[in-house]
């Protein structure tokens, strides 16, 4: 297959996402967010001051599950077990969800979404972009990959445990080597974790909070080095990382606004300073979702929806050689297929071609099989064996993130 220029869209969306990393890098200061509500207009001020100077989490200890956390802090909160610093959230309380601030639909053609390609050559407006990449491959073992990816493996402190990985990814090639293959072990195996709720959803609550306050960090390194190493094999990787941080970032702002405060009385009685900012980042986020017209469930699930397809139409554009082009298509079609919208999931799927690397080949290939016994509008499409197919997918998720947990002691409902 040869390889195909991406198209205008690609570029735009990370010149998007590039504007909104440095918008957020640019007020990520050691700030304290102190909030105040709004007069009826529903907007919501925000006023600002310094806290005590002290140590960033990500600084603390090495154990990304055991940090040392100074229990005498104001930031820190401590439930039964359980013990989190909250300042990192403090000092992005407003950045938390960026993933909001991206305007959609971005600047590309409708026809674009549907598939369409458009023989439009990338060019990077960033300096330091070379045409190929000197560095060496890299060379490692699948048992030294493995011990890596655990290595860098955290239930509530993502970002200061990937620095091993990201370390490597300014060392060696991008397109030929092992990098790829880490860059996709690691987030396969480490990210987008399942959290379910105790009788104290405290504990839930902060580590969601705690892991979206990385998510700056992440989309600021992502959009460089896919800027850098445009159409590379690791780029490709690294955008599927950031369509499962669109997703986790999803589900943690769900779960702020969504908690009703009563159930929130461990928090209340055990540190005040996080119980207001708790409430002060509830208030904002449902002035903020009321403001774009967001804070009914369907809505938002349908703007992130929309984020996660510009993402994932965006890899199908810019990958090299259609690599992983499957599996951004088949995630295409399912997020079509969830919101009911058949034609658009059809004319995804029907663009398949089977690659037996890929993630979701044992999914798509069902898919692909059952698309291509119906008619050429879709009649006689068995439904049935789509959602069989799309089901079994999410089970295996499941059954994957109970044995991976379990291995390192933890389970769904453990933080």
């Amino acid at each position: 297959m040869n390889r195909r220029q991406p198209p205008a869209f690609g570029l735009s969306f990370l010149l998007h996402v590039a504007t909104l990393a440095v918008a957020v890098a640019a007020t990520s200061r050691p700030w304290h967010w102190a909030f105040s509500s709004a007069p009826p207009s529903g907007v919501t001020k925000v006023s600002l001051h310094q806290p005590p100077s002290r140590s960033a989490p990500e600084d603390l200890a090495d154990d990304p599950n055991r940090p040392i956390i100074d229990r005498t802090s104001p930031s820190t909160l401590v439930i039964q077990g359980f013990t989190f610093d909250f300042g990192k959230v403090s000092t992005r309380a407003t950045e938390l969800f960026p993933f909001l601030s991206l305007r959609l639909p971005l600047e590309s053609p409708r026809a674009l979404e549907r598939g369409t390609r458009a023989p439009i050559r990338w060019f990077s407006p960033f300096a330091g972009a070379e045409p190929g990449d000197p560095n060496p491959p890299l060379v490692l073992s699948a048992r030294a990959q493995q011990t890596l990816v655990d290595s860098a493996w955290s239930r509530r402190y993502r970002w200061r445990v990937f620095r091993p990985v990201r370390d490597l990814t300014a060392k060696y090639n991008a397109n030929v080597g092992g990098l790829p293959q880490l860059l996709r072990r690691y987030i396969d195996e480490n990210m987008l974790q399942p959290y379910l709720d105790t009788a104290i959803p405290d504990m839930r609550m902060w580590t969601e909070l705690g892991i979206a306050a990385d998510h700056a960090d992440y989309i600021a390194f992502i959009t460089r080095y896919a800027s850098h190493h445009p159409s590379t094999k690791a780029a490709t990787e690294l955008l599927f990382l950031l369509d499962k941080l669109a997703q986790g970032s999803y589900d943690a702002l769900t779960t702020l606004i969504g908690t009703n405060p009563a159930r929130m009385e461990w928090t209340r009685s055990t540190n005040a300073d996080a119980y207001d900012l708790f409430m002060n980042m509830r208030r904002y986020y449902r002035s903020e979702l009321d403001l774009k017209d967001l804070l009914g469930a369907g809505q938002l699930r349908v703007f992130y929806d929309r984020v996660r397809v510009r993402i994932l139409t965006s890899i199908v554009a810019t990958t090299p050689n259609g690599y992983r082009a499957s599996d951004a298509r088949y995630l295409i079609g399912a997020i079509y297929w969830r919101q009911m919208r058949v034609d658009e999931a059809l004319r995804w799927w029907r663009e398949l071609t089977i690659d037996p690397q890929d993630n979701y080949v044992t999914a798509y290939s069902r898919v692909l099989d059952a698309v291509r016994r119906a008619g050429p509008n879709g009649e006689g499409l068995d439904r049935g064996a789509i959602n069989s197919a799309l089901d079994e997918e999410q089970q295996k998720w499941v059954e994957f993130w109970k044995r991976r947990l379990e291995q390192f002691g933890y389970a769904f409902d453990v933080y």
